[in-house]
C-alpha cells in the first residue's frame, strides 16, 4: 500500500514538472526576424559615382523585430541593423572607382536595390585627356559616332553618358577611341554630353525625321491597300503606286525619296527611284507565262525599303513588313479571270 502511495506521488510530480516546463517555454519566446514583414520608406536608389549617405524609415508592428543587411560590400550599414518596431536603417555608399554596380539593403525580405553610376576618371596628375571632336552631329534617326581620345599609355580614362538618350560604355589606357550612340529622337531638336577622362563632349540631334508610305491599286480601289492585283479581262497592264507618307518634326522638309521595290514574277524584278518624288509607279501584267499566275490570284511578297533624307541631311528608313508598315503583296492572275 506504501509503495503505491510513493508511485502516485512520483506520477504526479513528474506531470507537474512537464507542465511547468511547457509554461516556461510559453513564457520564454520572442518575435524572430522572420515571422513578421516591414514596410520600407522610399529612399534615391540610382545615385552618383561620388560617395553618399542616407536613412531608410522601416516601419513595423510594435512586437515585430526586424534585422537589416547589405548584398554588397560597398553598401554599409552604419547604425540602425536591428530592431523592434518602427525605426531607421542608416546607410553609406562608397565612391566608385570602377563600372556602374548594384546592391541592396533587405529588412526581414524587403529590398531596396540600389544602382551607382560608373566612375568619371579623370587623369590623374602629370597624365592630359584630349578628345576629338568635342562636338559631334548624330542622325535625328538614331545612330553612333567615334570620339579619338590622346593620351600617354599609362592614362586611364572611360566614358560617361550625362543624358538619358546617349550611351556609351568606352574606357581604356593610353590613347583610343570612345563610341557615342544616341537614340532615334521623336520630337525636337535636343543636347547631352558625355565626359571622357574629365573632358566634355556635346551630341546633338535634329528634330526627328520619320519613314512611312502606302500602296495603291487604282484598278481596284481608290483607298491604300497591301495588296495590288495584275489582273485584267482583257491582257492590259496593271499599275501599281507607292506613295510616302514621310514627315519631319521641325521645319527642314524631306527632300529626298530613294525606293527600292522588289517582286518574283516569272523573274526578279527590282525597281529602284531616288530623287525628290515622294511617289513611285511600276506595271505588270495578268497571265506572264511561266510566272506563277493562277485564276484565282497567287500573293506573291512585294519587298519595299524607303529612305527619307531632309533638308538638315538627317535620314530615316522604312520597311515593308516592319515596324508600323505592313507586309505587302503582288496578286498573279491569270488574264480573263
Amino acid at each position: 500500500m506504501i509503495r503505491h502511495h510513493r508511485l502516485l506521488l512520483a506520477v504526479v510530480a513528474s506531470a507537474g514538472a512537464a507542465l511547468a516546463a511547457v509554461a516556461c517555454s510559453k513564457s520564454d519566446s520572442t518575435p524572430s526576424a522572420s515571422s513578421c514583414s516591414v514596410t520600407l520608406g522610399t529612399v534615391t536608389t540610382n545615385v552618383a559615382a561620388s560617395a553618399t549617405t542616407g536613412t531608410i524609415p522601416v516601419t513595423a508592428a510594435s512586437t515585430c523585430a526586424w534585422t537589416a543587411t547589405s548584398s554588397a560590400t560597398f553598401v554599409t550599414i552604419t547604425s540602425g541593423g536591428s530592431g523592434t518596431g518602427n525605426g531607421s536603417v542608416n546607410y553609406s555608399i562608397a565612391a566608385n572607382t570602377g563600372a556602374a554596380r548594384s546592391g541592396s539593403i533587405t529588412v526581414n525580405g524587403t529590398a531596396l536595390n540600389f544602382s551607382q553610376s560608373a566612375a568619371n576618371l579623370i587623369a590623374p596628375a602629370g597624365c592630359a585627356v584630349t578628345v576629338s571632336p568635342t562636338s559631334v552631329k548624330i542622325n535625328s534617326g538614331g545612330g553612333s559616332a567615334d570620339i579619338t581620345v590622346a593620351t600617354v599609355s599609362n592614362c586611364s580614362w572611360t566614358a560617361t553618358s550625362n543624358a538619358s538618350f546617349i550611351s556609351t560604355s568606352a574606357s581604356g589606357a593610353g590613347s583610343g577611341t570612345a563610341k557615342i550612340t544616341a537614340t532615334a529622337n521623336g520630337g525636337a531638336s535636343r543636347s547631352g554630353t558625355v565626359t571622357i577622362g574629365g573632358q566634355t563632349v556635346t551630341v546633338t540631334q535634329d528634330p526627328g525625321v520619320f519613314a512611312a508610305f502606302n500602296l495603291f491599286d487604282p484598278a481596284q480601289s481608290a483607298n491604300a491597300t497591301n495588296v495590288c492585283a495584275f489582273r485584267s479581262a482583257s491582257g492590259l497592264s496593271t499599275t501599281c503606286t507607292l506613295r510616302s507618307t514621310s514627315f519631319t518634326q521641325g521645319t527642314a522638309a524631306v527632300v529626298n525619296f530613294e525606293w527600292t521595290v522588289q517582286y518574283t514574277y516569272a523573274s526578279a524584278k527590282v525597281i529602284t527611284q531616288s530623287g525628290d518624288s515622294s511617289s513611285l509607279s511600276f506595271t505588270d501584267q495578268c497571265g506572264v507565262p511561266n510566272g506563277g499566275a493562277t485564276d484565282d490570284g497567287v500573293l506573291q511578297a512585294l519587298d519595299v525599303t524607303l529612305t527619307v533624307t531632309d533638308a538638315l541631311g538627317n535620314t530615316a528608313t522604312a520597311k515593308a513588313g516592319e515596324g508600323n508598315q505592313p507586309k505587302m503583296f503582288v496578286q498573279l492572275w491569270n488574264c480573263d479571270k
